[in-house]
């Protein structure tokens, strides 16, 4: 797609960009910028500046929590090809090394909770290497016609006001069985609207980095993949784990300031005192007693709000997290740090929603690296037509001693060997359970178990 003049970003992206700032400023629990506060409530305070607003980081918790599940325990995360041969392992391996391709899969399986998308890219550096990295969403950018455009805007050091920004664009389209990757640079609006071209070799000194203004890349792809959260949306997208939850959130935060302003102004209680306790000029009389004339004289005591609206106010709270919980699919136990099932099993039927959740973004997330790791390979001259195969370990904790049962009641059965039931309980490899088995058979050897039987 070719930029136009005054017409990119479109308004539709523009507002997809807006959008999404509001979901990274709840993950970084700025709630008030987002979510506001009633006027009822502003009006308790004479100076802005002394409002209250409790933000609770419930947005980043649903989303840490599903990085932790999707994620699992990385040790036992595996990715490799099925009947590779040495040359392709090697590639591999050393294209999971240069990138941290595992541990980099909670931070993706986060962005996935929190925007509801990631973008990831593979290119060659001047080294050589691999390099599989995630695209900023505010500068990710698909077009109607299949073509993708990174847009980096960039702060023009001639001019001090940050209304006047710089934009470099990468737009990636296919072009005769190859992909060619255009280079441009524009000066913008105060709303980042393109509004004329710049300089590129200036370009390039802000960035502080060398491009070539137009490149092809010998591969029939485009290096780039959109990883979903689950369903696309209609405007080609998918749905953040906080639009569903927005109106709870903005009702738990407003709430508790609520509350929390009725408290700052009624802690400090004034008390009551008869006419006795004070003097002829109004003061009060500095004594430790006060003497009471007559029936209609009150006894000293504090005037406090005792409003029984306010525990009813925290049942309230409480119930819209149940619903954020509901929702989400995140338990109560992890919203409240209240107490977790003591039993595995338990466990898991109280998590029964997350779980499913998180196989679906488990199985976004694997197509999406599967084909990034095939691209990259595309760029190094390999097409691996083996299918590549990511695994992760259980979404929940394992309890040893049932694993274990299951899998000795399945070797006596016959369903299976012992073989697979090691790989699967210790997590070895082929190499190592041929290994293991081997030492096993030697043990037995000299045990005098599984020999020739004596001869008598």
């Amino acid at each position: 797609m070719e930029i136009k003049i005054a017409q990119f970003p479109s308004i539709t992206e523009r507002r997809r960009i807006s959008t999404l700032r509001k979901y990274g400023e709840l993950y970084d629990n700025e709630a008030q910028a987002v979510l506001k506060l009633h006027n009822i409530i502003k009006k308790q305070f004479k100076d802005e500046a002394d409002i209250i607003y409790l933000a609770h980081a419930i947005p980043a918790r649903v989303s840490d929590f599903y990085g932790d599940l999707v994620q699992g325990d990385a040790d036992k995360m595996s990715i490799k090809i099925k009947n590779g041969d040495e040359k392709e392992n090697a590639l591999l391996e050393k294209i999971l090394d240069d990138n941290d391709l595992k541990e980099a899969v909670y931070d993706m399986a986060v962005d996935q909770s929190e925007f509801g998308y990631f973008a990831t890219t593979t290119r060659i550096n001047d080294k050589g290497s691999s390099i599989i990295e995630t695209v900023p969403q505010d500068q990710y950018f698909p077009q109607a016609d299949g073509s993708v455009i990174f847009a980096t805007y960039k702060q023009d050091p001639a001019v001090r006001e940050m209304k006047s920004l710089l934009l470099f664009t990468q737009n990636y389209e296919r072009e005769n069985g190859k992909v060619k990757i255009t280079r441009q640079a524009w000066t913008t609006d105060g709303m980042g609207v393109v509004t004329g071209t710049y300089d590129f070799a200036k370009m390039l000194e802000v960035l502080g980095e060398e491009y070539k203004q137009e490149e092809y890349l010998e591969i029939d792809d485009l290096p780039i993949r959109q990883i979903d959260n689950g369903k696309r949306t209609k405007y080609g997208f998918g749905k953040s784990d906080y639009k569903d939850i927005m109106p709870q959130l903005a009702e738990i935060n407003e709430r508790a300031t609520h509350i929390s302003t009725a408290l700052l102004k009624n802690l400090n209680a004034k008390m009551a005192l008869p006419s006795s306790a004070y003097d002829e000029n109004g003061n009060v009389a500095h004594t430790d007693s006060y003497e009471i004339d007559g029936k209609d004289e009150i006894l000293p005591q504090y005037v406090s709000n005792n409003n029984p609206l306010l525990s009813e106010t925290r049942e309230h709270i409480v119930s819209e997290i149940k619903w954020v919980s509901w929702i989400s699919g995140v338990p109560m136990s992890e919203l409240l740090k209240s107490s977790a099932p003591e039993t595995v099993e338990s466990l898991r039927i109280q998590l029964f929603p997350a779980v499913r959740r998180t196989d679906t973004k488990r199985s976004k997330i694997k197509k999406g690296l599967a084909d990034i790791i095939r691209i990259a390979f595309k760029l190094k001259g390999i097409d691996l037509t083996k299918n590549i195969i990511i695994s992760f370990s259980d979404v929940l904790p394992v309890d040893a001693l049932q694993q274990a049962n299951t899998e000795s009641i399945k070797i006596t059965s016959g369903v299976t060997s012992k073989r697979s039931a090691m790989k699967r309980i210790e997590n070895l490899n082929d190499e190592e359970a041929d290994a293991e088995m081997e030492e096993i058979d030697k043990e037995n050897s000299i045990a005098g178990l599984g020999g020739p039987a004596p001869t008598i």
